[in-house]
């Protein structure tokens, strides 16, 4: 049953994207010249965004899963200010498949950011006729987003009025990462997956 809604998810992804524009440019990233807090240190989202590329194109040859232990190290100890907290990871249900989430917390507001590993069924969601397709659906009180190119898909969600979303990442047809909560703005979730989206996959690179 897992297995089933995992691929339900990922091909209703894939198919929104490839229906939505096929052919549209994307839009400009409203978000990538904020500066948000890493670590202790400050970086654009923006070159983030450009590390987290560089690591999946680097990372394309990379098939073996890391292991459980191994991926709470890749999460940012802060991030937009809030502190990571409730680090707990685990073998997946399905072969191949492993998960790490942490919540992060600052002043009263908290948000998960939860990695994984889909193994072989990450592969179901590919499709090359979804290069460059975009969607965008406005609320009253903020927007939904769905982009596929260049490997991943991006799927971002932001309420204005709770501050509160989610920003998540298929990439390489197989990882997945995604920030779910409430922040200052959708730009410290996008800085959350970007930060460790482009770290894991380094790791993952590597021989």
């Amino acid at each position: 049953m897992r297995n089933k809604t995992w691929r339900a998810a990922i091909l209703a992804t894939a198919a929104l994207a490839a229906l939505a524009a096929c052919g549209r440019a994307q839009p400009k990233d409203p978000d990538a010249s904020t500066r948000v807090e890493v670590n202790g240190g400050e970086v654009t989202v923006g070159q983030l965004q450009k590390d987290s590329a560089r690591a999946e194109t680097a990372a394309v040859k990379g098939t073996k899963p890391l292991a459980p232990a191994s991926l709470p190290a890749l999460l940012p100890a802060t991030v937009g200010g809030f502190a990571r907290t409730d680090v707990r990871s685990q073998a997946g249900t399905e072969p191949g498949m492993t998960k790490v989430s942490a919540r992060y917390v600052k002043d009263g507001a908290a948000f998960t950011l939860e990695v994984v590993d889909l193994g072989a069924i990450g592969s179901v969601g590919a499709s090359d006729s979804a290069v460059g397709a975009h969607s965008t659906r406005r609320t009253a009180t903020g927007y939904e987003t769905v982009t596929t190119a260049g490997g991943r898909t991006v799927t971002e969600q932001w309420d204005d009025t709770a501050k509160s979303g989610r920003y998540a990442v298929v990439a390489a047809d197989r990882y997945s990462i995604a920030a779910d909560g409430a922040a200052d703005s959708a730009a410290v979730l996008k800085a959350a997956v970007e930060t460790v989206n482009a770290a894991r996959l380094r790791a993952l690179a590597v021989p």
